[in-house]
């Protein structure tokens, strides 16, 4: 065993090794029980291999190839072995299982998962685009769902995972695309982990059996011992009289019950008992009332041992003529069992990294309250930089900033809060004292500053942060999980109002969490119905009073909610994924439009930060540019100060590697940002868009034309172009002409328009304006 209190891969060997080939008794009943929780679930595993296996002959139809009935008809063969063997053990306990018992169960699963494997190998490849999807989520699925089934063999789990990764990898190479390569690797690495998180699973199964096995042969023996009392060397004989005075108290009697070595037996039991403050000597006097047998009573006493734990067993006397003649029982010491069922169950409620309670904790603790009626509030927290640490300095780290900051909440909670760690870098408090809950908003504030001050780990000081969500519950009905949902609600809106900061759950909240959700279903399918859409948006080169360019601004109309701004559904995008997508739609269809309908200009595409670091968009901007024939030099990838935010140095690097593409780059709403000039100094790029906030004051405030005018004369110092947002008179144009800029957007130019009517109407349309 290591030092961490996990098993060595050596230990860990051994473990299986005894458990598949021991010889012994305690592996056979190791091998019944793993074996019996996996027959338990025989029925429920191959209807799901059956019905996955009807699923995936869905996807191939109308057009089902015949070597696909073949893999059902193998599917359905190895799912009815299965079941044949289930129903010829069913009603039949395993509690014991030979070596060959379970060879069998993981040959019987090697070849379930040959039958998966084969699957992405013959299939995958040659399906169309949209069946590959399907295939990739049903594989995973398997993969993860049957690893995690077959632990408690560790083998078949090992089996199991090999084989449908290695058909799929495969699979995924052999298609040969980027996106296909991508997630054969992904698939590379997730195995293994699959594969690891199962044997931890079945060691942590075995370690709770033997457990389980130690405290019955414990049971066994405390059972002998009662029935060889007088032998007993831990347990205690007493003995009453009809009257209930002890007949004889042996030594050991007396020091269970810390009775003076002496005297005392004419006193009646109960008397002694209640004098010892003994806690259980009031339901004990109830059954010795109700005249009838009793066992397992619980009694304890304080003594400088601290808590002692007693059961006490007992059956009434009676001579030849059934005349009660007192009681005789045993008394027995379970006080280490009783401290180690309660290490066990705190072990359960426990997080083992910062000590503190565990979700299953926080859950019953709330049910608890909820079910009294009581007030409380609880404090949902998220670390908003915690992943940073652990990429930058590794988990070790990150698991030392965790502890710390565990050390931190605690100094600065209440006493009876209840603290918990839920899991990653997520927390929870409840407050439940009738003192603490008016406090609730000042011990956000608290946790919030706390949080926000470095933490020293070895010789580094990390900046960590977090961002907290408050909701309190006082006569209101609300559910466990509705009270967990109002946290999280407003946790996320103090992350998206800035972070490091707190906010109070309201009702409002609520319905903008409802709209959020709606607004994230509708974009799931928002690509497949044909419902986005690009608006360009012209700019005009005040130098020549032409039309030199345009801008493809993303628009949605939700069929229900109808037109959506991209302001609203361009975050929720980011926050569910679906942003990637979504902007190499908009960057296909840009540059295409750029090759035919905008022939001539310059098309400008805004990126999200997400978009950009998502790890294969310079692939996808190369590939775009050679499909669409669209000259590199015409296409500007607009990007905002947000990119830098995470880690600058990798978003300059992807930056520079983007530029030598030929790709033009122009920094959005510059001047808005706290650190606009020292992105310049890293990084030049082609263009400056100027906020239109500044356009907005620029002909009532000094300040306003003379920023935008050092923007102008900076961007002409460091060979970059400026283009004016926002401009929508005519007096805003010429004070803009006037500061020395070189392109004007806005709705004096033109408001953005689809590309049918843009490119009918941009050019008379800029003439007029110019003219005017």
């Amino acid at each position: 065993m290591s030092r961490s209190g996990h098993p060595s891969l050596r230990e860990l060997r051994a473990d299986i090794t005894e458990m598949y080939n021991g010889e012994g008794p305690e592996a056979a009943r190791m091998r019944g029980a793993h074996l019996s929780s996996l027959i338990r679930l025989t029925p429920s595993l191959m209807t799901a291999n059956f019905g996955s296996g009807v699923l995936t002959l869905w996807f191939f139809t109308p057009d089902v190839p015949f070597g696909l009935w073949v893999w059902m008809f193998a599917l359905c063969t190895v799912c009815g072995l299965a079941m044949l063997n289930w129903v010829r053990r069913r009603g039949r306990p395993v509690l014991t299982a030979s070596s060959r018992s379970v060879h069998r169960a993981t040959v019987h699963a090697l070849l379930l998962a040959a039958v998966w494997g084969v699957l992405p190998a013959l299939w995958f490849e040659g399906s169309a685009v949209g069946l590959q999807l399907p295939l990739v989520a049903l594989i995973s699925g398997m993969l993860g769902a049957g690893s995690f089934v077959l632990s408690p063999l560790p083998y078949a789990s090992v089996a199991w995972a090999a084989t449908i990764s290695l058909g799929s990898i495969w699979a995924l190479l052999d298609v040969g695309s980027a996106a296909a390569v991508s997630v054969g690797l992904l698939m590379s690495l997730y195995a293994p982990i699959v594969v690891i998180g199962s044997l931890v699973n079945w060691y942590k199964s075995t370690a709770l059996l033997r457990a389980q096995a130690q405290s019955a042969r414990q049971e066994q023996m405390l059972s002998l011992l009662l029935q060889d009392f007088e032998q007993n060397a831990g347990d205690a004989l007493w003995e009453t009289d009809a009257d209930g005075r002890l007949r004889h108290a042996s030594q050991r009697l007396r020091e269970l019950l810390c009775l003076p070595l002496e005297g005392q037996e004419a006193e009646p039991l109960l008397a002694l008992l209640s004098r010892r403050g003994i806690t259980g000597a009031g339901l004990l006097e109830q059954q010795l009332n109700t005249g009838r047998p009793f066992r397992d009573l619980s009694l304890s006493i304080q003594d400088e041992r601290g808590t002692v734990h007693l059961l006490m067993n007992g059956k009434p006397l009676s001579d030849e003529n059934g005349a009660f003649l007192g009681w005789r029982g045993v008394l027995s010491d379970v006080t280490e069992k009783v401290r180690h069922e309660e290490t066990l169950r705190r072990l359960a409620h426990t997080d083992s990294l910062t000590g503190l309670a565990n979700r299953f904790m926080l859950r019953d603790t709330l049910n608890r309250l909820i079910a009294q009626k009581r007030p409380l509030a609880l404090l949902a927290i998220d670390l908003d930089r915690f992943k940073a640490v652990n990429d930058n300095h590794g988990h070790s780290a990150g698991d030392a900033v965790l502890q710390a900051v565990a050390e931190r909440l605690r100094a600065h909670l209440p006493t009876e809060a209840l603290l918990a760690r839920l899991g990653g870098d997520e927390f929870a408090v409840v407050l439940s004292e009738p003192a603490d809950l008016p406090k609730a908003d000042t011990l956000a504030q608290r946790v919030v500053d706390a949080l926000a001050q470095p933490v020293e780990i070895g010789s580094r000081s990390l900046r960590i942060g977090a961002s907290v969500g408050l909701t309190t519950r006082h006569n209101e009905p609300v559910s466990l999980d509705g009270l967990l949902v109002q946290a999280d609600m407003a946790m996320y809106a103090a992350k998206e109002s800035g972070r490091g900061r707190w906010a109070r759950y309201t009702p409002l909240l609520g319905e903008h969490s409802r709209r959020q959700l709606a607004i994230e279903q509708g974009l799931r399918n928002a690509l497949e119905r044909g419902e986005l859409m690009l608006h360009w948006q012209a700019k005009l080169d005040l130098a020549s009073a032409r039309i030199t360019g345009a801008e493809a601004l993303m628009r949605w109309t939700h069929p229900t909610l109808g037109p959506i701004s991209p302001g609203e559904f361009i975050p929720v995008a980011e926050q569910c994924g679906l942003i990637d997508a979504m902007g190499q739609w908009a960057l296909r269809e840009a540059c295409r439009a750029g090759t035919q309908e905008l022939a001539g200009l310059t098309v400008a595409v805004n990126v999200s930060p997400a978009q950009l670091l998502s790890g294969h968009f310079l692939d996808h901007l190369r590939e775009t540019l050679a499909v669409s024939g669209l000259e590199p030099g015409r296409l500007e990838l607009e990007i905002t100060e947000s990119l830098f935010m995470e880690d600058a140095e990798q978003a300059l690097q992807l930056l520079r590697s983007i530029r030598q593409t030929g790709v033009h780059l122009a920094l959005d709403d510059f001047g808005t940002g706290f650190s606009s000039l020292s992105y310049l100094r890293s990084f030049p790029f082609d263009t400056l868009k100027i906020d239109q906030s500044f356009v907005t004051e620029l002909l009532s405030k000094d300040q306003s034309r003379a920023i935008v005018r050092m923007i102008a004369e900076l961007a002409a110092t460091l060979g970059m172009r400026t283009v004016t947002e926002g401009v929508e008179t005519m007096e805003q144009m010429q004070a803009v002409r006037a500061a020395g800029c070189d392109e004007v957007q806005g709705y004096l130019i033109s408001r953005p328009r689809p590309l049918a009517e843009f490119q009918r109407s941009f050019e008379a349309e800029a003439a007029t304006k110019v003219a005017g």
